[in-house]
C-alpha cells in the first residue's frame, strides 16, 4: 500500500510538472507588454522637469531623438520614464511618436524624398516604376540577414503607405526573436505578442500613432518579415489597386 502511495505521488508530481511546463510555454510570451507608449524628443533639447509645470526644477535635458516611456498624463504634460529609470514630466509639444526610415518620418514621407534617401544609403535599387505602387530593393548590405525590401505608396498622392523587409531563412527558429529584439532596441518594448517563439507562427507588434510596426513569422517557413505601415494609407493604396 505504501509502495502504491509513493508511486501515485511520483505520478502526480510528473503530471504537475508537465502542466507547469505547458502553462509556461503557452503563456510566457504574453508578458512582454510595454508599460506605456514610447515617445521621441522632437526638439533640439527636451526639458524633463520634476513637476508638470514650466517653472519646475529641471531633472534632465534630453537631445533630439532620445526615447522616453509614457507612464501617466496630466493635460498637456506627460510623466515619462527616462532610460536610467528616472521619472520626470515633459511638455507634449517637445515629444513626437513619428518613426523614421532612412532619416525620413514615415507619417509624412513621400515617394520622391524616400527614393532620394534610399539612394544615399547602402540599399540597392532593383525596381522603381512610377505607375506601380511598389518599389523593390536589395537591403542585404544595409541590414544583416535582410534579403528583400518592398516600399509601397498611394498612387494619387505618392505618400508612404507600407514597407516590408524580408529575412529569408529555413529552420532558423531564433531568427524572429533576433529581428524583434533589433526593432525593440529602436522602438522600445512591443505592445503585443502572439504565438510562440520556439515554433509556430508568431508576431510582435508596436503602435506609434498612425503607424503600426510588425515583426512576424509563419510556419513551417521561418522567414521573418518586418512591416512598417500607415494603416489608413495602406487601405487607400489597396483600394486604388482594386480596379486594376
Amino acid at each position: 500500500m505504501k509502495g502504491m502511495t509513493k508511486q501515485t505521488l511520483r505520478l502526480k508530481k510528473r503530471v504537475v510538472s508537465s502542466l507547469f511546463t505547458l502553462f509556461f510555454l503557452f503563456t510566457a510570451p504574453l508578458v512582454n507588454a510595454a508599460e506605456g507608449d514610447i515617445w521621441q524628443v522632437s526638439v533640439p533639447v527636451g526639458n524633463a522637469r520634476a513637476l508638470p509645470q514650466t517653472s519646475a526644477d529641471l531633472v534632465s535635458q534630453l537631445p533630439k531623438g532620445t526615447s522616453v516611456t509614457e507612464m501617466a498624463r496630466e493635460g498637456i504634460w506627460l510623466q515619462v520614464q527616462l532610460a536610467d529609470g528616472t521619472m520626470a514630466w515633459m511638455h507634449q509639444v517637445t515629444l513626437s511618436q513619428s518613426i523614421e526610415l532612412f532619416g525620413l518620418a514615415l507619417d509624412s514621407a513621400n515617394r520622391t524624398a524616400m527614393r532620394k534617401a534610399i539612394r544615399s544609403s547602402e540599399v540597392k535599387v532593383v525596381r522603381e516604376v512610377d505607375t506601380y505602387p511598389y518599389d523593390l530593393y536589395d537591403p542585404s548590405e544595409w541590414k544583416k540577414g535582410a534579403t528583400e525590401m518592398t516600399l509601397g505608396y498611394t498612387l494619387k498622392d505618392q505618400l508612404f503607405a507600407v514597407a516590408e523587409i524580408t529575412y529569408r531563412s529555413e529552420k532558423d527558429t531564433e531568427q524572429v526573436r533576433q529581428v524583434a529584439e533589433g526593432v525593440r532596441k529602436e522602438l522600445g518594448p512591443w505592445q503585443r505578442v502572439l504565438g510562440r517563439r520556439a515554433e509556430g507562427p508568431v508576431e510582435f507588434e508596436w503602435q506609434r500613432g498612425d503607424l503600426r510596426i510588425l515583426v512576424h513569422r509563419g510556419w513551417p517557413d521561418t522567414t521573418t518579415y518586418v512591416v512598417y505601415e500607415v494603416t489608413n494609407r495602406l487601405n487607400e493604396m489597396q483600394a486604388e489597386l482594386q480596379p486594376r
